[in-house]
């Protein structure tokens, strides 16, 4: 089993309109690093890894509860990095694959922004991420994720060993959404046809709510066609491949790929300001990290 070795636990309040952090826990070298108040009562939270990233065999446990009609917004400050496995005296590896297990509860009315710094799987890396939701009725959440293929400017490409993804979405008690992915590159001829060909990164942002309905998803996509060409291409960026499904309810899937991390980043930036003016009619915002 993997040690742990982080742990954040935190839970949010509405207190007359504004979002406060409540009950909360943090364990070295994970930290709730800094709160702040963004527009419209929404609370918004930076969290920090003191470390280098997570270690051979280590694990980490994030748990966000977020209470009737809070609005947060959660980010951390840089990259989520998985170093190598260690090896023993007999060429073997010692350790098992780190982990990153996340739960998130939300509530009656609840509407949350959750958009991590992408992940980085360095050389011999080996990986498991389990992430589970729980949305009550009227909750709405945004929560997206990045995948690099190692260390790209260090030659690293596809030389980790395995990463394991598992994501499920529960609304009122109904599953609504799971995926699984597992990824060996030694394994799997990923850069054929059938797999990502040419392609290196990618990324996904999810957009769970009573109003992610075919009518979002639709001006979503024609928004984002016209993105890629009016802005992204013409800048002079690289060709991107992308779509929009949908969940079997209550769900939108926007899936990019790409072979530099930050055009992805941008892609699901305006998809994200997108869907928030939508569903929250909020004005997007800039973090600054």
């Amino acid at each position: 089993m993997p040690r742990v070795t982080g742990r954040v636990a935190a839970s949010f309040t509405d207190v007359d309109g504004v979002t406060r952090l409540g009950d909360r826990y943090h364990s070295y070298p994970l930290k709730i690093a800094k709160a702040f108040s963004f527009d419209e009562g929404q609370l918004g939270i930076y969290m920090m890894d003191a470390s280098p990233g997570i270690m051979s065999g280590d694990a980490y446990e994030l748990e966000w509860r977020f209470g009737e009609n809070t609005k947060a917004f959660i980010t951390n400050q840089s990259y989520t990095k998985v170093h190598p496995m260690l090896c023993d005296a007999e060429g073997g590896y010692s350790d098992g694959p780190s982990q990153q297990i996340q739960r998130l509860h939300l509530s009656r009315g609840s509407y949350v922004e959750y958009l991590p710094e992408p992940l980085m799987l360095y050389k011999d890396a080996s990986f498991d991420s389990r992430t589970e939701i729980r949305m009550e009725n009227d909750s709405t959440l945004l929560i997206s994720e990045v995948v690099c293929p190692g260390r790209t400017q260090r030659g690293e490409l596809f030389q980790y060993l395995q990463y394991k993804n598992e994501f499920t979405v529960y609304y009122e008690n109904e599953l609504i959404y799971c995926a699984k992915q597992r990824i060996e590159p030694s394994m799997q001829r990923l850069q054929h046809i059938g797999g990502w060909e040419n392609y290196t990164h990618y990324g996904t942002l999810y957009v769970f709510s009573e109003r992610a309905d075919i009518v979002f998803a639709d001006a979503l996509r024609d928004y984002l066609d016209k993105v890629v060409t009016d802005d992204l291409v013409s800048s002079g960026g690289s060709a991107l491949y992308y779509g929009i499904s949908r969940t079997y309810k209550y769900g939108i899937l926007v899936s990019v790929m790409g072979v530099k991390v930050y055009e992805l980043q941008e892609f699901l930036e305006r998809a994200w300001k997108f869907a928030r003016g939508r569903l929250f009619s909020g004005d997007p915002f800039v973090v600054r990290k």
